[in-house]
């Protein structure tokens, strides 16, 4: 198949920090290393964290103009590097990167925590170095996971950083099944959390303080539906979901077992602490860029809770979360999709404060 792939391709790059994209022609990746696999893009999610490099968070680490977004790319292998069979992906196979690109092996972080944490990672998909919003991309084999062919390529796309991203912090909060999970921030990583911890057997709790993320919780198969949901559109509504949460759900010790954030408004730790039990456990990934979380410092102490973090899950758990989501029937929200000389409006249409779910690009 290689002799089929072009020199040269479409790719929408970052034109400055807050500017947008420019569409241009790029050179095609050829210089494949053993590890690699080179991927014909078929879809490519936008995320938050492609906002925050569109803004210059990331410039830091490494982000700069001129960088191809996206590190949610799903598309087909049509060219593997010579060690890439040794982790069984195969020219032809459908598959998707998180956005892990190089890692060592050989550090405490990738031997304890996982590769996503390595300390010698060569880069980053779409926030160091370039990823998906191409038509063909560079991919490290041993990150990639394999897409079922029940799973449309668009709707594919935004777990890879969405899907990897909030099913890390699922595992992280420890949440068991039984358990009572409230999920925080119902966009694109909210709408799967609250599908993956029901197909994982937790009681799921949907809040948004907008009206456009319960009705997307609740648009999903009925085995999938949050137990409960509260629109948190105001100060009253906020107390009142509190005084009913953190009264509810066992006769001594009342309160959720588990909470998963996903939005990046710094009071959510602190509201949220009110209504997770003693011994419980939140975990945070909405990444606030530009200010610190505010936490209870009495809820966290006289309570003995757990409050941390997680980026993103293993690239193996990445692989588990693919196939809980084909088994279960799992659906990933796709708002509206759009081409790669469309990417500017993408860009605009991902800052509306009414988005459902998730954007994608496709090609």
């Amino acid at each position: 198949m290689s002799d089929q792939i072009p020199r040269t391709m479409r790719a929408a790059a970052v034109k400055d920090f807050n500017k947008g994209y420019d569409v241009r022609d790029v050179d095609v990746p050829a210089d494949l290393g053993p590890n690699d696999v080179l991927v014909k893009i078929a879809a490519a999610g936008y995320c938050h964290t492609d906002l925050q490099v569109m803004q210059g968070v990331y410039a830091s680490a490494g982000a700069k103009p001129g960088l191809v977004g996206s590190h949610e790319p799903a598309g087909e292998v049509v060219k593997a590097g010579s060690d890439a069979g040794k982790f069984g992906i195969h020219v032809g196979d459908r598959v998707g990167s998180i956005n892990t690109y190089g890692f060592c092996g050989d550090c405490n972080a990738c031997k304890k925590q996982g590769q996503q944490l390595c300390e010698n990672l060569v880069g980053m998909l779409g926030l160091t170095i370039n990823g998906g919003f191409s038509q063909y991309m560079k991919a490290d084999a041993r990150v990639v996971s394999r897409i079922p062919d029940s799973i449309p390529f668009d709707e594919a796309a935004p777990l890879f950083c969405a899907g990897a991203t909030v099913y890390g912090a699922i595992l992280a909060s420890g949440a068991k099944p039984g358990e009572w999970l409230a999920i925080v921030g119902i966009g694109g990583l909210g709408h799967l959390g609250v599908q993956y911890a029901k197909a994982r057997g937790c009681k799921v709790i949907a809040i948004d303080n907008r009206r456009e993320g319960i009705d997307t919780a609740q648009a999903v198969p009925l085995h999938l539906k949050p137990d409960k949901t509260f629109l948190v559109d105001s100060q009253e509504a906020g107390q009142h979901a509190i005084e009913e949460l953190q009264s509810s759900f066992y006769d001594t010790n009342p309160g959720v077992d588990r909470v998963v954030i996903n939005a990046e408004a710094r009071e959510l730790v602190k509201f949220s602490q009110q209504n997770l039990r003693k011994g419980g456990t939140l975990v945070d990934v909405g990444l606030p860029s530009n200010t610190t979380l505010e936490v209870d410092p009495f809820a966290l102490s006289f309570k003995e809770q757990t409050v941390r973090g997680r980026l993103i899950c293993t690239p193996e758990q990445c692989q588990d979360m693919i196939n809980l989501h084909a088994k279960n029937g799992c659906k990933t929200h796709i708002e509206r999709t759009y081409g790669v000389e469309q990417i500017n409006d993408m860009y605009d249409h991902y800052q509306r404060k009414d988005l459902r779910g998730r954007l994608c690009m496709v090609f």
